[in-house]
């Protein structure tokens, strides 16, 4: 896999995370097919009804929490108590477009709003299997739009996690392609993004080699997600490898080297270079997917610093 794993230095907290997850099997619960993905399916629909609990008391001393209606969905706006933000970030949570946000996604807003001096958007966007990804981005793009009439494209940014920062992508490629007058943010901040579904078999290849160490996701949901997020001409939305990034922002992008989706990473390069899109790469050596959402271990608290430096 290109990396020395003895001479990759683990805390302790991480070692036992990793072990933890591969006991659990973790990865298992996305690997299913035919009649139970449909299950896996139903049964992420049913978790997305549950609430999200927002932790007010953990974070009302220093943030202000406020819940917006942006056309029909839940936005809340994250900023830090007596404070005017510079900037603007429109957070996009992760979860393969099924699975609903938890309260740390609203810890990790909180934390990007005081150390990257900015008002976080946090939509409840809709998600797969009742709504399809072109719903998702005219939803997100609402939201987008909303934020554009406080501040200057130039002063924000999208954040997004897994299917969250593909997310971060498709909502560009939206805007590009339908010639809509708004102006792209200035910088995509982009940990462990899906980049084209479903995987080239190039990088199904690579992906089937990482799948041992891999302790989350499996390279056969990307196909079985395919279908239900785009078919025919929305199909562009799932792969940003495979459009024209001419006029992209900036783009820092995170992936470990324990995840099947760094298999995205050279091609995405290439297109970058392609388009002449910056593209600044940064690398966990040992680490799992979205490493840095685990935030009680060290190498997730190291991570995020290098997100609040990048999303600045």
């Amino acid at each position: 896999m290109g990396e020395n794993e003895e001479s990759i230095s683990l805390s302790f907290q991480y070692k036992i995370l990793y072990r933890l997850f591969r006991i659990l099997k973790v990865n298992k619960m996305l690997d299913k097919e035919g009649e139970e993905f449909d299950k896996l399916l139903e049964k992420y629909r049913e978790k997305q009804k549950t609430p999200l609990k927002v932790p007010y008391k953990k974070m009302e001393d220093r943030f202000d929490i406020e819940a917006k209606a942006i056309d029909g969905i839940t936005c809340y706006v994250i900023k830090e108590k007596g404070k005017v933000p510079k900037r603007a970030v429109l957070y996009l949570f992760g979860g393969g477009y099924i699975l609903p946000p938890d309260p740390g996604d609203i810890v990790l807003c909180g934390q990007i709003a005081e150390n990257s001096d900015a008002e976080v958007w946090f939509p409840l966007y809709p998600m797969a299997p009742d709504h399809r990804l072109i719903d998702t981005v005219k939803s997100t793009l609402n939201v987008y739009m909303e934020i554009l009439k406080k501040y200057g494209s130039s002063d924000v940014r999208f954040f997004g996690t897994s299917s969250g920062g593909g997310l971060a992508m498709s909502l560009c490629m939206y805007i590009k392609h339908e010639g809509i007058d708004v102006k792209l943010p200035e910088k995509l901040v982009l940990q462990s993004p899906g980049l084209q579904v479903p995987p080239s078999e190039k990088q199904m290849e690579e992906m089937e080699k990482r799948k041992s160490v891999d302790v989350m996701i499996p390279p056969g949901f990307f196909a079985n997600i395919a279908n239900v997020l785009a078919t025919g001409d929305e199909t562009y939305l799932l792969s940003p490898i495979l459009f024209d990034l001419t006029g992209f922002p900036e783009i820092d992008i995170f992936y470990g080297t324990r995840e099947v989706m760094i298999s995205f990473l050279r091609d995405f390069a290439d297109a970058c270079k392609k388009y002449n899109v910056k593209l600044n790469v940064h690398i966990g050596k040992g680490m799992m997917h979205c490493w840095g959402a685990m935030e009680f271990v060290p190498e997730a608290r190291a991570v995020r610093q290098e997100y609040f430096k990048a999303l600045k």
